[in-house]
């Protein structure tokens, strides 16, 4: 990827939030370090991330809940958005096409290493996976966030998350792009927004 950035985490809680249909603990942070450990113990199975419950051994009672909570949410939110998860990447998305057996499933939002512009004007979309989302931005909506207005961020993620965590989760996306592009948007960018961690963790140009 072109330009990405590390974002380091910070600390903000509010009381609770509504991420799909379901209240959940927003006081419940699980640390990125944490969260590595997990994956390797998320598999897919028809279409849904799974949380091995193997996982207890190696992290808390409340970080394997907040896990298990964030994974049912993001499950709903890929039955919800039609969206298809790749299992070898386990990155989900509605961007997709069948085999001509129309079984096996090819995500198409990796997409291949080919010569290409440094910068691109972008598309506005979201990807999931089980702990964060990928939020894709034209420039012009990058340019609308920059300003200082939420230029339909809110909308874009709506089939995520609602209520108080996405209030908060539009403020960290907003605040990362404007640090990000600075005075110069080149073109649309892309930010992964973490659920557990609560931040975002990297910014890159599309």
């Amino acid at each position: 990827m072109l330009g990405i950035a590390i974002i380091p985490t910070f600390s903000t809680y509010v009381n609770a939030a509504s991420i799909g249909t379901t209240t959940i603990n927003q006081n419940t942070k699980v640390s990125l370090s944490v969260q590595e450990k997990l994956d390797k113990y998320v598999t897919v199975n028809n279409n849904q991330y799974v949380l091995s419950k193997e996982s207890k051994s190696i992290v808390s009672e409340q970080e394997y809940a907040a896990a298990q909570q964030l994974i049912k949410q993001t499950n709903e939110a890929i039955k919800k958005t039609d969206s298809v998860i790749n299992r070898e990447t386990k990155v989900a998305t509605n961007e997709f096409t069948l085999s001509d057996d129309k079984v096996k499933v090819i995500s198409l939002n990796q997409g291949k290493a080919t010569k290409r512009k440094k910068y691109h004007y972008g598309v506005n979309k979201v990807t999931y996976h089980w702990n964060y989302i990928r939020v894709y931005l034209n420039k012009n909506m990058t340019q609308t966030i920059a300003s200082g207005a939420l230029g339909g961020l809110g909308s874009l993620i709506a089939s995520y998350v609602s209520g108080g965590a996405a209030t908060f989760a539009v403020g960290a996306i907003t605040a990362a792009v404007t640090t990000f592009v600075g005075n110069s948007i080149k073109g649309g960018v892309w930010v992964d927004y973490n659920f557990l961690a609560k931040t975002v963790t990297r910014t890159g140009w599309q």
